[in-house]
């Protein structure tokens, strides 16, 4: 059955680039999350991962050698994606634009500077036909160092905290917060992995989803 919110005019998905940044506490896993503010025209007062939508100096943004072995995990980890093509350098280079789109968007939105070593490809869904705003998104996975601290700085968010992934979906059920259909989706196959060790077992190779 379709959707009855699905009446929109076909647009075009636009690349954009989300991090689900994890740390390990106690017997749980825990997740870093933006509460987004009432006022915004997109996931309006929804929990949310740190990202948005790339833009032009990401493309042009040279990370140097010393990134490169990072940047061939990644063109490897999203070969069944938009990002990927014939062309190895073309793919290397999608590759760099989306992974400086993840990085910067974490700082800009919460003062992180994350290491590109951190950033791990983990999913990448693209938004269904009939929405007025899609994108083409591509998440990471990142586990940073203690001593980097995440903090609300931007004004798309009330507030942002660390929270058990449970935690979540458990007031996600009760209707206490709202959840995207794909931050739910992914928060839940987090959890299924059990712990961070779990979840760099075998090969990561990204299945493209649509229309989640």
């Amino acid at each position: 059955m379709p959707r009855p919110e699905l009446t929109h005019p076909y647009v075009e998905a636009r690349h954009a680039a989300s991090v689900i940044m994890l740390r390990q506490a106690a017997n749980t896993l825990e997740v870093y999350v933006q509460h987004r503010a009432t006022t915004m025209d997109f996931a309006a007062g929804a929990v949310v991962f740190p990202g948005g939508r790339t833009d032009a100096e990401d493309a042009d943004f040279d990370f140097g050698t010393a990134a490169r072995p990072v940047l061939n995990t990644h063109v490897h980890g999203w070969q069944k994606t938009s990002l990927a093509s014939q062309h190895a350098n073309q793919a290397f280079t999608n590759s760099s634009m989306m992974l400086r789109t993840g990085l910067r968007e974490v700082e800009e939105e919460t003062g992180a500077r994350l290491q590109p070593d951190l950033m791990h490809p983990w999913a990448n869904l693209t938004t269904p036909v009939g929405y007025p705003k899609r994108f083409d998104t591509f998440f990471y996975i990142a586990t940073p160092d203690e001593d980097v601290l995440p903090e609300n700085i931007t004004t798309e968010a009330t507030h942002a905290e660390w929270c058990s992934i449970q935690s979540i979906l458990d007031d996600a059920a009760a209707e206490r917060i709202a959840l995207m259909r794909p931050t739910k989706f992914l928060l839940t196959n987090i959890l299924e992995r059990g712990s961070i060790k779990a979840l760099f077992v075998g090969d990561q190779v990204v299945e493209p989803i649509h229309g989640l």
